[in-house]
């Protein structure tokens, strides 16, 4: 996979993840996907995450910043728009890392400042 279309591989993730296309995500993850900073394997625990992060902010929209590729890691900063956030504050931020093969992420490592309203 080369650079450009590794680009747009993430770009169609979140897309698949902003629409809740499970679908969409059944093609961009693979079945035995690992999430490491979550702990959790599998495209269930995938589904399940996606489910849960439109709970409280049904108009969330994950929003692409930043990719850097070497090889077949694909390094995302996401912003997370559609949500209250304190007056001057900047919005969330993910940090992500995909691993890819065969057109699928296999692997991903992240850490984000998103924080629940009171928490």
């Amino acid at each position: 996979m080369g650079q450009q279309d590794c680009v747009g591989f993430t770009h169609r993730a979140y897309e698949a993840i902003n629409s809740r296309n499970v679908a969409a995500l059944e093609e961009v993850f693979v079945p035995h996907i690992i999430r490491h900073a979550a702990g959790e394997t599998g495209i269930k625990s995938v589904k399940k995450a996606v489910a849960s992060a439109f709970t409280t902010f049904p108009e969330k929209r994950f929003i692409v910043e930043d990719v850097l590729v070497e090889d077949n890691k694909a390094a995302l900063r996401v912003t997370i728009q559609g949500i209250s956030t304190a007056p001057g504050q900047p919005l969330p931020t993910i940090l992500e890392i995909f691993r890819v093969e065969n057109g699928q992420v296999v692997e991903v490592w992240g850490a984000g400042t998103s924080r629940r309203p009171g928490a």
